[in-house]
Parts: structure tokens; C-alpha cells; sequence
């Protein structure tokens, strides 16, 4: 039987710079934000790998699971905070390496994902980025070459690479408002999502009810 689980991540937007970003950019305000999406919301077979949790999530998914995605709890232009849906992702393909992520894509015909940590896949300029790394009070091109090499590091020390199915998502400013009710109705609490616990995937479909969202028809 396959899992829930509910996962957050800073956006683009948490910060002042990446709120600027958006605006000039044209940037989607909840995309991640750090100079290699994780995860790679805006890919059509988004991405999860173990470059933010190592290897506390990623390697514990299976294929068929279904995790949620929420931006980190904050006012996003309203009054009070919360957080907002961004994507349902299935899992479809795993695979114990990068490289053999980027070679499975490339052979499909896409593009390499943001997340995916192969020679010829460069970061994100830290322009597109919101700049919340402990390597910030350097000079920008010794920050972009740190941030990335840590990156780097937690690959190469922790390679699973999981392929999605991007089953809904909405990166913009209309993303669906989660308020802690919302999640006492369906789980009968809050969730960690900072190590994400496994719910039962009969949660999904009532949670999405609870938020006005119409169930994908390959949703389970």
C-alpha cells in the first residue's frame, strides 16, 4: 500500500530577494528557492532528491507514493500566516545515482532537472535564487561556487534520485491556502513535514476536498 506524505521547503519568495526576483524575473513565487530547485516543482517529471534532507526522505519512498508539497508556514500577502499547496507528486521511477537519473532523461527527451547534480547541469544564477545560505556573507561568485558544492557533497554522499509524476501543482500566487484547521480536520493534527511522517494514502483524497481541489483522475 503505497503512503502519504506531507513535505515543506522554503519558496523563492521567503525572502526579500527572491520576492524582488519574482517581480523583475517573472519569476513563479513558489517555486524553491535555492539555486538548485528541491524540488524541481517547475520540471514536467519533477524531482526529489537527497540534497536538502540527505537521507531522512527521499530514500524511504517507494514508488506509487504520493507526497504533497507546502511552502514553510509565513503571511505569503496575507494577514495571518500559513502555508500553501503547491504540487501532488507520485513516484514513479527510482534511481540510486544522479548521473543515472540524468541518463534516464536525457533518453526520454527531457531536460535535466534543477536538483539533478551531473557535469553540464549548472545551478541557478544566485540572481534567481533567494539567497537564504549560510554562505551569504561572501562574495557572490565564492557564494554561488559553496552553495553549490555542498550540494555537490550531499550527492555524492547520499545519490537516491526520485522521479515524479506531477499528478496537480500551482506555483503561483492563486496556490491553494492551508490553514492548520484544515490539516486538524483531515489528520486530527499538524503533521511534521520537517521529517516527514508516512500517513495513509486514504488521507488524500479527503485532504484535497478540504482544500476546494479537484481530485486528479489518476489520483489514488
Amino acid at each position: 500500500m503505497p503512503n502519504l506524505y506531507l513535505n515543506t521547503y522554503a519558496p523563492l519568495v521567503a525572502t526579500a530577494a527572491g520576492r524582488e526576483a519574482s517581480d523583475s524575473l517573472g519569476l513563479p513565487p513558489f517555486i524553491d528557492g535555492s539555486i538548485r530547485r528541491e524540488p524541481d516543482l517547475e520540471h514536467s517529471r519533477p524531482s526529489i532528491s537527497c540534497l536538502c534532507r540527505g537521507s531522512m526522505f527521499a530514500p524511504r519512498l517507494k514508488p506509487g507514493d504520493v507526497v504533497i508539497y507546502l511552502t514553510k508556514k509565513a503571511r505569503h500577502r496575507r494577514g495571518e500566516r500559513h502555508w500553501r499547496m503547491t504540487a501532488v507528486l507520485r513516484v514513479a521511477r527510482l534511481f540510486d545515482s544522479h548521473p543515472e537519473a540524468a541518463a534516464w532523461y536525457v533518453g526520454e527527451g527531457l531536460p535535466v532537472p534543477s536538483n539533478c547534480m551531473v557535469d553540464g547541469n549548472p545551478p541557478n544564477p544566485l540572481s534567481h535564487s533567494h539567497r537564504k545560505n549560510r554562505h551569504k556573507h561572501l562574495p557572490e561568485e565564492t557564494f554561488l561556487r559553496r552553495w553549490d558544492a555542498d550540494y555537490r557533497y550531499r550527492s555524492r554522499k547520499n545519490g537516491r534520485f526520485v522521479v515524479c509524476d506531477r499528478l496537480w501543482a500551482d506555483l503561483d500566487w492563486t496556490a491553494v491556502v492551508v490553514q492548520e484547521d484544515d490539516l486538524h480536520l483531515v489528520f486530527g493534527k499538524v503533521p511534521g513535514t520537517r521529517n516527514p511522517g508516512a500517513h495513509a494514502i486514504t488521507h488524500l483524497r479527503p485532504l484535497l476536498a478540504q482544500l476546494g481541489v479537484d481530485a486528479p483522475p489518476s489520483c489514488p
